[in-house]
């Protein structure tokens, strides 16, 4: 009786202890899964944020400059309307876009009209598209050009620190068979601003000309 006895508090005590290792293994295995989880979760979050802030970066457009446009007057533009048409400029760099107002009634509309743009990093051409304003239909399409303001922009840079009052000649972008310049648009710094004078021939219609001033003012970091 006392071997079983003995036997009896060996069952006895084996079963607890095995009991034990169980719980203790399973506790282990959950605490196991529970890192591992949140070992996962924070690399998710880790990786969402890193995409957000990528995304983020992607969105954003770093601005050198700015470019003043004034646009001073179309000369010979196309008939749209009877015998006339109603023009507007509409000036594109980069996502931006403004517009000058409508002239009615005139192939030979003086805007005098001051516009500006952000120039962004990667400089993109700067769009001039002219359109006739209609009523009860779509405006009809009179004429486009467009300008490469890089070396507009590199001779502001130059020339941002200069203390020189008198006006001089900075560059010009030299008229020929290969462009669409009336005359040679001369670069000039005056007053401490640089500017260009350009006349174009609107390019994918029968005829017109448009005049154009512009400034450029580079952004320092």
């Amino acid at each position: 009786s006392s071997s079983q006895c003995s036997s009896t508090s060996c069952n006895f005590n084996s079963a607890p202890d095995k009991k034990q290792y169980e719980k203790h293994s399973n506790s282990h295995r959950i605490h196991s899964l529970g890192q591992a989880f949140r070992n996962s979760w924070r690399r998710k979050e880790s990786e969402h944020k890193t995409t957000k802030k990528s995304n983020s970066m992607a969105g954003m457009v770093e601005f050198v400059g700015l470019i003043k446009v004034n646009v001073v007057r179309g000369t010979n533009l196309a008939i749209r309307d009877i015998m006339t048409s109603d023009p507007y400029v509409i000036l594109s760099l980069g996502n931006q876009s403004v517009k000058t107002r409508v002239i009615k009634n005139n192939l030979n509309p003086v805007w005098n009209e001051k516009l500006m743009l952000s120039i962004p990093e990667n400089v993109p051409p700067l769009k001039l598209l002219v359109y006739d304003k209609d009523t009860f239909t779509p405006d009809d399409y009179m004429g486009e050009a467009e300008i490469d303001i890089q070396p507009l922009l590199s001779a502001a840079k130059a020339s941002e620190n200069s203390k020189l009052n008198e006006s001089m000649q900075l560059g010009k972008w030299v008229a020929s068979k290969e462009n669409t310049l009336v005359r040679d648009g001369v670069i000039s710094l005056a007053e401490g601003r640089v500017k260009q004078d350009i006349a174009l021939k609107l390019q994918r219609v029968e005829r017109g000309v448009l005049e154009i001033e512009l400034e450029c003012v580079p952004l320092t970091q």
